[in-house]
């Protein structure tokens, strides 16, 4: 039998928990044409929940929605290409249909459009582009044009959006995008990333381009209580037995972020012949911590003693006020200034991030290691 928790990959049907809410505003938003840009950590739930959202909004009748992911493009002509070719690829259904598309709506361009071989799902296309403004609007333009004349609706979702601060021209390309797509009518777009203060750079500092650009959702964690009730639910429905307070704890020691939650379940249900015991529970923890190690290992070594000291302090105070002046002289921080560039540090790490006026480490999994291995050994 085959463990019900899903982790590394989208969740769908009975594994997508408990986004109702965010979910619905995001359909809302497809519908009504209002652009969302959905920011939070990694690993908290974003592409399922914009994946679940877009599949829901297509379900309707001359709605379509175009899957875009940023993780591997790294310059703008890369961008280019691939954008059309999703694009044309999601909203027309047969090869022949993409070369058309191609052609009548990028001729300018000199489309070529190539075939792998023994592959009749997919293309590549290039193109000629010249510096010039209107060859990048024919392409930026490019969902509105055929929304239009096919008398259909589109959203556009774009994952790892923050990679576009890596061009060579970032702000050039981003008012190239800002000044297209805004003006967009049948077109919707959601753009997503997992690198918060880039995000958060691109979208809320009023110099950016994409200052106010749409509706910005910050994605919260899922409750405790919804996925206790999931875990003991997909436990049940495989012949086994967990308690509710050992799932809830499942979803403690994960701080309820759906990645490690996922994970911690999947490691236990392994673990798990009938029911599951304190021990069981205990030796799954252990093997979670122990998977990811190495990892962690090489994350501490580029850190330096001030920074380790500040997230030890994070891991074992209580307090909110990390510029308490008894905690800095405890945790050997310096001054008030250095405490200041040591969060800045690791914020923009992706280490550390402020959760209800409260600054916690990002990884879950990393404060345990760091919590029961590095600190006391």
């Amino acid at each position: 039998m085959n463990s019900p928790f899903t982790f590394g990959k989208i969740a769908k049907g009975n594994n997508f928990t408990n986004r109702a809410f965010e979910m619905k505003r995001l359909v809302a938003n497809f519908d009504d044409k209002v652009n969302t840009i959905l920011i939070s950590p990694r690993r908290w739930g974003k592409s399922s929940l914009v994946n679940k959202s877009a599949s829901l909004f297509k379900k309707e009748k001359n709605k379509y929605s175009v899957m875009i992911d940023l993780f591997n493009i790294r310059d703008e002509a890369q961008f280019y290409s691939y954008f059309a070719k999703k694009v044309i690829q999601e909203t027309s259904s047969k090869p022949r249909e993409w070369m058309d598309t191609a052609m009548s709506y990028l001729k300018r361009l000199s489309p070529k459009v190539s075939f792998p071989v023994n592959m009749t799902n997919d293309f590549e296309i290039t193109f000629e582009l010249r510096d010039k403004a209107e060859d990048f609007e024919d392409i930026l333009n490019l969902p509105e044009k055929i929304a239009r004349a096919k008398k259909i609706e589109i959203a556009v979702c774009v994952d790892e959006f923050q990679n576009i601060a890596n061009f060579d021209q970032p702000l050039l390309f981003q008012k190239r995008l800002r000044a297209s797509w805004q003006k967009h009518q049948e077109t919707v777009y959601c753009l997503y990333g997992s690198q918060t203060h880039m995000m958060t750079t691109l979208f809320e500092r009023k110099s950016m381009p994409f200052y106010k650009f749409g509706d910005v959702i910050y994605l919260s964690k899922i409750d405790s209580t919804y996925l206790t009730e999931y875990i003991v639910t997909q436990f049940k429905n495989t012949g086994k037995k967990i308690e509710p307070d050992t799932a809830k704890r499942i979803t403690e020691e994960a701080q309820c972020q759906p990645y490690y939650t996922q994970q911690l379940a999947h490691i236990v249900w392994i673990n798990t012949d009938k029911a599951v015991t304190s021990e069981i529970f205990e030796r799954s923890l252990t093997e979670l911590i122990e998977q990811n190690a190495p990892l962690y290992i090489k994350d501490t070594e580029s850190l330096s003693n001030t920074q380790i000291n500040f997230l030890k302090m994070l891991i074992e105070s209580e307090r909110k006020d990390i510029y308490a002046k008894e905690l800095i002289q405890r945790y050997r921080l310096g001054t008030s200034g250095n405490v200041t560039k040591i969060r800045t540090v690791l914020i923009n790490k992706e280490i550390i991030h402020l959760v209800n006026s409260r600054y916690e480490l990002v990884d879950p999994v990393f404060r345990l290691w760091l919590k029961n291995i590095y600190f006391k050994s």
